[in-house]
Formats: structure tokens, C-alpha cells, sequence
């Protein structure tokens, strides 16, 4: 069956929140991307990897829902695009007709810090930057804390702020959202999956 071949041929990386690869790819391919654990339902690295392993695993699902087993040439180009990314798990990478483009997930984060900055309600707070694996923290400031996961052509950005006293705050994660996602896609080319919003504090 297809999904029997994903552990030999998906290398073992981990992402920057210490999650396998090779475990996320065989999630995707046993059908339960949807199906997130405690972990993964906060980690933007997890959703950003599962999102774009999802996305390159779609054409064997489509075959296979009609035939017991996908052609070889379609499960080995699957494979070969996921092992691809799978190797390069802390940059975007957008693919274009004269190149490739890789973007660093630093650069998602701070995209993603100025454009928050900018909604009417959003207060300044202290923001981090997480490094890949045990690496220390980079702090900055004048910015809500944004995490970003970034895998292939998909990031998943995690936003959480102090919010001025007064500002419907439903309302205003909602323009948080779509501000983060239309500049992340005009500036970067990758493909906001989600923006999660959390907010914090409301200062009077």
C-alpha cells in the first residue's frame, strides 16, 4: 500500500518544536491530518508541516480513493517533493519558472510583528523569536510575540499581544487575521494556513 513505503524513503528532521518529520508525513498519509494531538493543536511548526506535506500527498489521495494502489511515477514524485522539504524544515520555499526562492521563518516572524503592530487595539508588548531546536531565544521588542512556522510553500503564524482596554477583541483578532494574511502572501508568496490569535492582556 502506499503508506507502506513513507518511513524508508521520508528522512527523520525535526522541526524546530522537536517534532519527526518522517512522523508527520506518515500522519498525512494515514488520512488524519485533522486529527492533532495536544501538541500540535498550539504548534504553528506542527500545522505548517502537516499543512504542506497534506498539500503534496493530495494528488496520491485522489488517485487512491479510486484505485487500490497509486502508480509508482505519482507516489515516487509525492515522495521525492516531501523529502525535499523535509530536509529544509526551518525556510519557505516557493518555487518559481527561473528558481527557487527559500525564506526563513525569522523573516514570517518579523512580516508577521509589523503587520499586527498596525491593527488600532494592538498594544506593544515584549516579543521572541524561537530558535530551531535547543537554541536560545532572540529577544526583541516593540511587537506582539509572534511564533511562525514555516514549511514548503505553507506557515502558520501564532500571535499573542496585549489588547488596549475598550476594543471588541473578537472583532479585532478578525482584523488581525486578515491583515497578517494578505500581507504575508503580497510580500512572501507563502501561503498563510492559519493565524492563531492570542490575546494575553487588555491595558487600561
Amino acid at each position: 500500500m502506499t503508506q507502506e513505503r513513507t518511513p524508508d524513503v521520508v528522512a527523520h528532521r525535526r522541526l524546530a518544536c522537536g517534532r519527526d518529520t518522517a512522523a508527520l508525513v506518515d500522519q498525512v498519509a494515514e488520512g488524519a491530518t485533522d486529527r492533532l494531538d495536544e501538541h500540535q493543536r498550539d504548534c504553528p511548526y506542527c500545522q505548517a508541516a502537516l499543512a504542506e506535506f497534506d498539500r503534496l500527498w493530495a494528488p496520491v489521495r485522489a488517485v487512491s480513493s479510486h484505485r487500490p494502489q497509486a502508480p509508482d511515477g505519482l507516489l515516487d514524485e509525492a515522495l521525492r517533493r516531501i523529502r525535499g522539504i523535509a530536509a529544509d524544515p526551518e525556510y519557505g520555499r516557493i518555487e518559481g519558472p527561473r528558481g527557487r526562492t527559500r525564506i526563513s521563518g525569522r523573516v514570517v516572524v518579523a512580516l508577521a510583528r509589523h503587520l499586527a503592530s498596525r491593527v488600532p487595539g494592538v498594544r506593544v508588548a515584549l516579543s521572541h523569536v524561537v530558535a530551531a531546536g535547543d537554541g536560545p531565544e532572540t529577544s526583541l521588542e516593540d511587537g506582539p510575540e509572534v511564533t511562525a512556522g514555516v514549511v514548503g510553500a505553507s506557515t502558520v503564524v501564532a500571535i499573542t499581544l496585549a489588547a488596549d482596554f475598550g476594543h471588541d477583541l473578537v472583532a479585532m483578532g478578525a482584523r488581525i487575521r486578515a491583515t497578517v494574511e494578505e500581507g504575508i502572501r503580497a510580500h512572501t508568496g507563502l501561503e498563510p494556513v492559519a493565524v492563531l490569535v492570542h490575546v494575553d492582556d487588555v491595558l487600561l
